[in-house]
């Protein structure tokens, strides 16, 4: 018992990021390594293997990492760690190797954003159920086009999400799936939305059920571009505003779409939008605005091809444009790098605090054990447990 009560006290510790490759080199080294390819939307990164090897080390140090003692900060430790894994599998790992695979903007956002209708009406055709039942986005579905299907189809991205190409079925139809049931990424295939570009409608980010917002927020560690909706009733938010800040700490490529404003107030409420996002240090994101129209109004239409020209038009020209998709890879995949300098020492951090913790236990554990033992031999060699004739011959 005393050496199954030790083993289960101790916990793995990682260690900071230094011990690896410091994040400064990291970002040194990627930034070194840009290079410009001649195809018309590709932009080559040249990525020195020792940037790899090292991703893929401090990739296995932290999924070693455990945080099972409930000492403060431990919830939290656990939350970044699984964020960490999630943009290294999903995003920096897979966009270093293979970086000229197509651009992948996630569209994320509240519920009843207006989200779906959103991604329908870029690429000119129903891909996403939309409506008024909520959740509406079950699960998420990536469009691109038929060229680039095939750096969807297998695990390179998302490697967690099981590919369907199942057509889509009636909402009616659609029966609660059970809680084993796999997580799936639904492909679609367009070829009015242009190569070189993914978008990827993801559910809402403040779902009332538990595992859309896990998967919302492992989405977005996939994406190149977060695009973040928000309607003319909700742009002031807790739960987006606290994802367009991390965007920002990770200095990620962000643009925001303010949907569903009425016509008659598009000038303030743009306007107050536009100040928020200037308080919060953002106030040269690209941002977009989309009329309230009949169509969106209960969320089964396509908007007309004049109300997303200017957000379609800005995507195509980051995915098509040389210098524009080096611009967003490089700003996304050096914020996440640069992010590292932080979040390292602050996971090591939590470590220490559960080995400090473990070490704690240990020494109560032995301290409990030895008072113990020495209170049974001294009980045993006083003969206190014998009674009778036994203790009459102890004696």
């Amino acid at each position: 018992m005393h050496s199954l009560c030790l083993a289960c006290a101790r916990v793995p510790v990682i260690p900071s990021a230094p011990s690896v490759l410091s994040a400064r080199e990291h970002a040194h080294m990627l930034q070194n390594s840009l290079k410009i390819g001649h195809s018309s939307h590709v932009v080559t990164l040249d990525v020195r293997p020792q940037l790899l090897d090292a991703l893929s080390a401090l990739r296995d140090r932290v999924a070693a990492a455990r945080f099972p003692l409930p000492v403060p900060g431990a919830p939290r430790a656990r939350a970044n760690r699984d964020e960490l894994l999630a943009q290294l599998d999903d995003y920096l790992v897979p966009r270093l190797r293979d970086p000229e695979a197509p651009l992948l903007a996630v569209i994320g956002g509240s519920t009843g954003a207006g989200k779906s209708t959103l991604v329908n009406s870029l690429v000119g055709r129903r891909v996403s159920e939309a409506g008024v039942l909520r959740p509406t986005t079950r699960n998420p579905v990536l469009v691109c086009h038929p060229e680039d299907q095939h750096w969807f189809s297998g695990m390179r991205v998302l490697p967690g999400l099981t590919r369907v190409w199942e057509p889509q079925q009636d909402p009616a139809d659609d029966l609660p799936a059970p809680d084993d049931a796999p997580r799936v990424l639904r492909i679609e295939t367009v070829d009015t939305l242009p190569p070189g570009l993914a978008l990827l409608d993801a559910p809402d980010v403040d779902s009332l059920v538990a595992d859309n917002r896990v998967l919302a927020a492992e989405l977005l560690c996939a994406a190149d571009i977060w695009v973040m909706v928000t309607t003319a009733a909700r742009y002031a938010d807790a739960v987006p505003w606290h994802l367009l800040r991390t965007a920002k700490d990770y200095d990620a490529t962000l643009v925001t779409v303010l949907d569903r404003v009425p016509h008659q107030v598009v000038s303030e409420v743009s306007r107050q939008y536009g100040a928020l996002l200037a308080k919060a240090g953002l106030g040269d994101v690209p941002r977009f605005t989309v009329p309230e129209l009949p169509e969106s109004a209960w969320g089964g239409g396509l908007l007309p091809a004049t109300a997303v020209a200017p957000l379609r038009a800005w995507l195509a020209h980051q995915a098509q444009d040389p210098a524009a998709r080096q611009h967003t890879t490089a700003r996304t995949a050096h914020g996440l790098l640069d992010s590292l300098k932080a979040r390292m020492p602050e996971l090591a951090s939590a470590a220490a605090a559960q080995y400090s913790a473990a070490l704690r236990l240990t020494s109560a554990v032995d301290s409990a054990y030895d008072g113990e033992y020495a209170r049974v031999r001294g009980r045993l060699q006083a003969g206190a447990v014998l009674a009778g004739d036994a203790l009459k011959r102890w004696r």
